[in-house]
């Protein structure tokens, strides 16, 4: 029921109106009447009506200004002007005034009564249409972040006009055609809070990083197709958080499920930014989801029409994974024109300097070091290029310590951080003392966590799988965490201990378990499958029969039939 506000200097004419007019079967609710405009316009002000009537002529204020006044600041309230005034220059005002309506004295009821209803539906309409705007409205911001992810795809692929980019960039929230406010804090040399003028928004280039998972850890997963893109997912956020979030950028997913990330920033400052987000990426996917990405970076690009050609550039450095390997950050313009960094010299030189700090070979540590420097410095190598070669240094001592069970803050000492450090040195000769330190530092480290291994851990964690069995979401993963040591050292203990890996040592006590309750149990395989771990009883079955030679039921039946004899 709509409410309606009716005003007219004259009493008799109100009276009138309100005796012979059936208001709620007209679909309306009279909340009020007025001799002037002043008391009228309160009224509005408080009660805000869906409809006003209101005569021209009256004291205080006339219609016309008080129409002038609701349509001004209550655009939904619908006005309609009673007059016993056939004058033209009315009827003009009120329609300039977008007026709904204009009535002449003396109203007649039939006709004021059709007016109604007529009005309820006109206004019955406009609701319906206000609540289906209301509920597209909501589609289409729930449906925002896919349009938003198929806008960046599109953007990449096949590539759209000036126009539409400068149209559609701000709707989804992106600002990848100006300088965001967290550019200037990776920048070399300039402070977090500097500005950057217009002479640097016209220096703005674009590139585009395409980032693929390398392989799943298979054996700690029971729900592969579930787990699998729940670390897509998790992996997803971490590369959003870091491009997007920190450096305003933006990320998005394709439909082969890699994930793109479009990095904006001064031209002279791009590479060495993106080189550097991506770095970061690789390494917190591998150290918080324990699995490796490799990343394919293109060139720089001033316009962001010219996207999909770094797209395609950043996809085709994806593919020279089948050469190089997994776990890598590959740049489109090393590999194709070279650089004055040899890559394979890196490689050798990373490899030599990990298997001496694993073997403690200090002096080998402190000759590699050197030699590889120097090499730096003779290559007249660009500082941004320099400092790729060492965050790719960086990244492989803290997966050194991850392998060996150590913290990261025992490898590097500055955990999170590490990469500012590396930044805050001003020379290759600090770089070096600086790389130096932390590797002979690691190996004191190692030697010691060596030396106090303790057995009551791995006991812990053999007590904790006996706790646990039960628990099918029981993982190599989760006894890790729980005794704080590295899968991979965690591993490389464990065997030697129970002469069992950590899956097989789980799975035979599952299924001794699940022995002891066929003997002692009535409990049905699907019932006693949940007990020990399995959510999936035919795989359970199979599993027990691989491991007994027997299925579940004929090993209860032997059992019996052993116990009658």
């Amino acid at each position: 029921m709509y409410t309606i506000i009716m005003i007219d200097d004259e009493d008799e004419v109100r009276e009138g109106i309100k005796r012979k007019t059936n208001w709620e079967a007209c679909g309306f609710q009279l909340i009020g009447d007025y001799d002037n405009g002043r008391d009228a316009y309160e009224a509005v002000e408080r009660q805000q009506p869906d409809v006003v009537i209101t005569d021209i002529n009256m004291p205080f204020m006339d219609g016309l200004q008080l129409t002038e006044r609701i349509v001004t600041k209550y655009r939904t309230v619908k006005v309609v002007i009673v007059t016993g005034y056939e004058d033209f220059e009315y009827a003009k005002q009120a329609i300039k005034l977008k007026v709904k309506d204009y009535l002449l004295k003396p109203i007649n009821s039939a006709e004021f009564t059709e007016f109604l209803q007529k009005l309820c539906l006109e206004l019955d309409e406009e609701r319906k249409q206000r609540e289906d705007i209301t509920f597209l409205r909501h589609q289409f911001q729930e449906s925002m972040p896919l349009l938003r992810e198929r806008f960046l795809e599109r953007l990449v692929t096949s590539g759209m006009r000036k126009d539409e980019i400068e149209r559609k960039l701000p709707m989804f929230g992106l600002h990848l055609n100006r300088v965001s406010s967290s550019a200037s804090v990776l920048q070399i040399g300039a402070g977090a809070g500097s500005d950057l003028d217009a002479s640097s928004v016209s220096n703005f280039g674009h590139t585009i990083l395409a980032l693929d998972i390398d392989d799943f850890h298979r054996e700690l997963y029971n729900d592969q197709v579930a787990e699998e893109e729940l670390l897509r997912f998790a992996a997803f956020n971490i590369l959003h958080e870091i491009v997007e979030q920190e450096h305003g950028g933006a990320v998005f997913r394709t439909r082969d499920d890699k994930l793109v990330g479009l990095i904006s920033g001064q031209q002279d400052q791009v590479e060495v930014i993106c080189q550097t987000l991506a770095e970061q990426a690789r390494y917190s996917i591998e150290k918080y989801l324990g699995m490796t990405v490799t990343i394919g970076i293109s060139r720089m690009y001033e316009s962001l029409q010219e996207l999909p050609k770094a797209f395609q550039e950043a996809l085709t450095a994806l593919d020279y994974r089948f050469m190089l390997g997994n776990n890598r950050i590959i740049a489109i313009g090393d590999m194709e024109f070279g650089s004055s960094l040899d890559n394979t010299s890196y490689l050798r030189m990373e490899k030599r300097l990990i298997a001496a700090m694993k073997m403690g070979e200090k002096s080998v540590i402190t000759h590699t070091l050197q030699e590889w420097i120097e090499d730096l410095k003779k290559s007249a190598c660009p500082m941004d290029k320099c400092y790729g070669k060492l965050n790719k240094l960086l990244v492989a001592l803290m997966n050194v310590g991850m392998e060996t069970g150590l913290e990261e803050e025992d490898v590097l000492g500055l955990g999170d951080h590490s990469f500012m450090e590396l930044y805050a040195r001003k020379t290759l000769d600090d770089v070096r003392l600086w790389l130096e330190a932390i590797c002979l530092a690691f190996v004191d480290r190692l030697a010691d966590k060596r030396t106090h291994v303790s057995q009551a851990q791995l006991e812990s964690a053999v007590a904790y799988i006996h706790e646990n069995y039960a628990d099918e979401q029981l993982s190599l993963q989760g006894v890790c965490n729980h005794i704080y040591m590295s899968m991979s050292y965690f591993s490389a203990l464990f065997k030697p201990h129970t002469g069992e890996t950590f899956i097989e040592y789980v799975t035979r006590y599952r299924l001794e378990k699940a022995k002891e309750m066929l003997a002692t149990t009535q409990l049905k395989t699907y019932e006693l499958a949940a007990k020990v771990g399995y959510s999936d009883p035919q795989y359970f079955s199979v599993i027990f029969k691989r491991h007994t030679g027997m299925t579940p039921k004929e090993f209860r039946a032997a059992n019996k039939a052993g116990s009658n004899v």
